[in-house]
């Protein structure tokens, strides 16, 4: 009986280890701007994919950068940086919908950076010059 026990326990072990590893690998965050380095939103040329080597976790998220340089500058000021809304639309925000906003469709107001689900929902949002007032308001207000 004592040999079934420890093999139990031995077993049961085995499981634990096997789960807490799993749960480890699982608790790795999103990369977030599918790979884009969010500093270079920010310079000359637009945005550029980052490195995994380069790589930042923040506020449950994992931000890629293409150099050292930028990011140090994230690092030193991450919400100069990150995105509007989380990364969702503005546009959507600004009518009370959340739609995951795409990397590659942004823009750049007031030093802040826009994501939007598509160039014509971009195009509608930027139609309107109350559209981005009326998403601060509505992002306000959810919290």
């Amino acid at each position: 009986m004592s040999s079934v026990r420890h093999f139990l326990a031995f077993v049961f072990l085995a499981l634990l280890t096997c789960l807490s590893a799993h749960a480890q690998v699982a608790a790795e965050p999103a990369v977030a701007l599918q790979g884009m380095d969010v500093v270079s939103y920010f310079k000359d040329g637009g945005p550029v994919k980052g490195q995994a080597a380069l790589r930042v976790d923040f506020d449950g998220a994992r931000y890629l950068f293409s150099n050292a340089q930028n990011r140090a500058a994230f690092t030193a000021a991450p919400d100069r940086y990150l995105p509007q809304f989380s990364g969702l639309c503005a546009t959507g925000i600004a009518v009370g919908k959340e739609f995951k906003g795409d990397p590659n469709t942004w823009k750049i107001v007031d030093g802040k950076l826009y994501l939007y689900y598509s160039d014509a929902v971009r195009a509608r949002g930027e139609g309107d010059p109350a559209t981005l007032a009326r998403a601060h308001k509505n992002w306000a207000a959810r919290k």
